[in-house]
């Protein structure tokens, strides 16, 4: 038998009346006005300074670079780049070149704002 579109809305509007029945268990406190805390995973990574680059400025991370691994730079730079071009609406755009090393295991790694 086709479904049509009455019959679709008829069994949201069941399940939905379903749920408002169904008993609070009781391990779960429901209470009011609990302030929501602020996020924890919205903080920047520790290449969150991406963002502060300007159209033109680059910096390189080899494996001497304290606390900072080549082989990770150009994945974070990228998504640095996204969250930048989501959050603001600007054109935010970088590069990522092995200067050193092979492209499966750098040793140096450069990264450019480009846009």
């Amino acid at each position: 038998m086709p479904r049509t579109k009455g019959s679709k809305n008829k069994k949201v509007r069941l399940l939905s009346q379903n749920l408002t029945t169904v008993a609070i268990p009781k391990v779960i406190e429901i209470r009011d006005n609990v302030p929501l805390p602020e996020p924890n995973h919205m903080t920047l990574s520790k290449y969150g300074f991406i963002s502060t680059l300007r159209i033109g400025e680059s910096f390189e991370v080899a494996t001497t670079t304290h606390d900072f691994n080549p082989s990770s730079l150009a994945p974070a730079a990228y998504q640095v780049a996204s969250t930048v071009r989501k959050t603001t609406n600007k054109k935010f755009k970088v590069a990522c070149r092995t200067l050193e090393g092979t492209s499966q295991h750098p040793t140096k790694v450069g990264c450019w704002r480009i846009a």
